[in-house]
């Protein structure tokens, strides 16, 4: 089979050579990773529209950036085509192969199939409110809860000293994080590291520092910390990949109910971590620090969240429809 995704524009708003990376072993983008996985022996190719770039990764995986997809002819058929994110720029692509099977996932805003391409075979979604709302408009699609995982090569526990107690990896540019909630409520004598851009004009406790790291560092930062959060308000962010970032780092983390995702799949009480509402959030980091030794995050995600967990449920999709 041939596979082909469609992944989304070239960076507009930062350097380009910041996803530029010569072999998979140090990429840092868990898509292209979990697409390398759907692909397995077969042949595949991510491409990137508002660039020139031809990089073959390995005889059978190539990325492309093509100026335009108005301009995208691939040299093959693709059997299946993987769209990351709901862009019309895909559309040409995607009309151009009507026999091919098309995959749906979007994030927040953007869990919807947008406007001009609604052909999907496969509509993947991060929480149960998301897939009765999308069978309910697309009811002829095979729509599914999905499993996000980490970038495996470079989310795992390292080998570091305890310095904080909590690890809150939130970028404070995006105001629906959570940081007001974080910063305005957290216990005087918790240490938190903050890994992102503190929020513009908004000054931050002194029991929390906070610092962007780049994502090759991301590991190491976390592994300094005990416990994970995740506090994301509303529905303009899903499933935040940081949930399976701090699983496969060794974490058990403690999310606020109101945050979207597959609930079920990524908290398992007394093993993964714990649900908590606003009442009784630092009650609940609390509990999870005095017991987070009993926890077992990263054996979990080994074996449930991993690229070839996730992989392998994507192909078993693909077979249903096929």
């Amino acid at each position: 089979m041939n596979f082909l995704m469609l992944r989304g524009q070239v960076p507009q708003d930062r350097n380009p050579q910041e996803i530029v990376f010569d072999r998979l072993k140090t990429c840092d983008d868990v898509w292209t990773h979990l697409f390398y996985n759907i692909v397995y022996d077969n042949y595949g190719e991510l491409c990137y529209w508002g660039g020139r770039r031809n990089h073959l990764f390995v005889p059978n995986f190539m990325e492309r950036w093509v100026p335009t997809f108005d301009e995208y002819i691939p040299t093959f058929e693709p059997d299946v085509i993987f769209c990351r994110g709901g862009f019309p720029e895909y559309h040409v692509v995607l009309k151009r192969f009507p026999k091919a099977i098309k995959i749906y996932y979007g994030a927040g805003r953007r869990f919807l199939p947008q406007k001009g391409f609604s052909d999907y075979d496969i509509i993947l979604q991060d929480s149960p409110e998301q897939v009765k709302k999308c069978k309910k408009k697309f009811p002829n699609a095979l729509t599914t809860l999905f499993i996000k995982p980490a970038a495996d090569n470079i989310f795992y526990p390292t080998k570091s000293y305890k310095e904080y107690d909590i690890c809150f990896p939130a970028n404070g540019a995006q105001s629906f994080k959570g940081h007001k909630f974080v910063y305005k409520t957290i216990p005087k004598h918790l240490k938190l590291l903050n890994l992102g851009n503190n929020p513009r004009g908004y000054k931050y406790p002194e029991n929390v520092s906070s610092y962007r790291a780049l994502r090759s560092d991301m590991a190491n930062n976390i592994s300094k910390c005990k416990v994970g959060i995740v506090t994301t308000e509303g529905d303009i962010d899903s499933c935040p990949r940081v949930v399976p970032e701090l699983l496969a780092c060794g974490l058990p983390i403690v999310v606020l109910d109101r945050v979207k995702f597959w609930k079920e799949k990524y908290i398992v009480s007394g093993v993964t971590g714990e649900l908590a509402t606003t009442k009784n959030f630092w009650d609940t980091v609390q509990y999870v620090l005095d017991n987070v030794d009993k926890y077992t995050p990263r054996n979990y995600y080994k074996e449930h969240l991993s690229l070839d967990h996730a992989a392998k449920f994507i192909r078993e999709k693909i077979n249903e429809v096929m």
